[in-house]
């Protein structure tokens, strides 16, 4: 109902406001109505005694009473409003001991846990983590594993604790893909910028990564920039070069992997008699070979070769097995059955040598089993028949001759 007010009439006692019992009627109408409204009926349901700055009215059950607003009974709808503090006052959301604090959108819960104080966002975050300066970010001590970027640095950084070399809490740079390798603690490309071609290499004085040639410090490594042959050599003119190992007359080589394979296609002689510097037409058991200079040939018995030279015209001069040195017209030892060679070829043109049953220029020649000459080789197999004492001589110069003792 709407405020019922008193006619108090134009002036006292004139008869024309209402009477008492109207008046009081629209008393009890207005007082029943606020009665009715803020209480029960019969008494008043709202107590505003001793209220405190900042309570509001609280329904307990039976009356509204000044209360703290210090819980909700139900869902807070904001209604499109924003929840404001005044005078730079904080808002803060503090659960009560261990609870969590859960932002819900959609599916997802964002929850800041109150057990292990962790925060967990699962699904994307987007944030601005851009100091304007090094000096204003958060120390690394105190924020430890924070990760931001400073404005105008290429590099972002994290807040770590580094135990190698004692650096402690660092504001560590990170490498990018836009950064430059010199950015490592162990690498130094400012000192010395780098060359075309050069390398990192390490420099025990500085303990660092440093550029050099990448040829320098190798002179353990044993390499071969030549290659030598019987016939020719080559040397590599690039780090790609190719050496080619090809095969000669009846050789062939093959590559398979890492093994080389050289492989002899022709035929390989067996037999002394397939050999181009050896004759042994008419061997017989027992016989040998001996070298005569040019080839190689049979002989019958064991041979001694001895060199034989000139003491101008007064000595011959033997070398050869049982001589220590060249010795002036020695006495010689044969025996019987055995050949013995006298090579007379440097001084056999101005000293030829022959075998004597006699001594001196006029000696009486002996030839039994000789061959070949006096002059350059001469062969002779001492017959088993030979005379006790023979001599040599110079067919030229008497003073040239020597005595030949024949054994058995």
């Amino acid at each position: 109902m709407a405020k019922q007010a008193l006619n108090l009439g134009s002036a006292a006692n004139d008869n024309t406001g209402d009477t008492l019992r109207g008046g009081g009627d629209k008393i009890n109408d207005n007082f029943n109505e606020l009665y009715t409204a803020i209480g029960n009926g019969s008494s008043l349901t709202v107590s505003v005694t001793n209220p405190a700055v900042g309570q509001v009215l609280r329904y307990n059950g039976s009356s509204f009473l000044p209360s703290d607003y210090t819980n909700l009974t139900a869902g807070l709808d904001v209604n499109g409003n924003s929840i404001v503090s005044s005078s730079n006052g904080n808002i803060v959301i503090a659960p009560n001991g261990t609870g969590n604090v859960t932002i819900s959108n959609g599916t997802t819960t964002n929850t800041f846990n109150g057990t292990d104080n962790t925060i967990d966002l699962p699904t994307k975050v987007k944030y601005k983590n851009e100091y304007s300066s090094l000096a204003s970010t958060p120390t690394a001590a105190t924020y430890t594993g924070y990760f931001f970027t400073v404005d105008g640095d290429d590099n972002p950084y994290v807040n770590i604790n580094i135990t190698a070399g004692g650096a402690g809490d660092v504001q560590a740079k990170l490498a990018t893909q836009y950064s430059s390798i010199d950015l490592l603690a162990d690498v130094d490309t400012t000192t010395a910028a780098p060359t075309n071609n050069q390398v990192l290499k390490w420099s025990s004085s500085s303990s660092k990564w440093v550029p050099a040639a990448d040829d320098s410090g190798i002179s353990s490594i044993n390499l071969f920039s030549t290659v030598a042959s019987d016939a020719g050599s080559t040397t590599a003119n690039s780090q790609s070069d190719t050496l080619t190992i090809a095969g000669g007359t009846n050789i062939s080589t093959a590559v398979s992997g890492d093994t080389l394979t050289v492989n002899f296609d022709g035929t390989i002689t067996t037999t002394l008699a397939a050999l181009t510097d050896t004759d042994v037409t008419g061997i017989t058991q027992g016989d040998s070979l001996f070298y005569n200079g040019s080839n190689w040939s049979i002989v019958r018995s064991p041979i001694t070769w001895w060199e034989i030279n000139a003491n101008g015209s007064s000595d011959y001069t033997f070398n050869g097995p049982g001589f220590s040195a060249a010795t002036n017209d020695p006495t010689i030892y044969v025996h019987r059955g055995f050949t013995y060679a006298f090579d007379n070829s440097v001084q056999g043109g101005a000293h030829p040598f022959r075998v004597q049953s006699t001594q001196g220029l006029s000696g009486t020649p002996y030839t039994t089993g000789q061959s070949g000459s006096g002059t350059t080789v001469l062969y002779w197999t001492v017959p088993m028949d030979a005379p006790t004492t023979l001599y040599y001589q110079c067919t030229l110069h008497a003073a040239m001759q020597g005595t030949i003792n024949v054994v058995s």
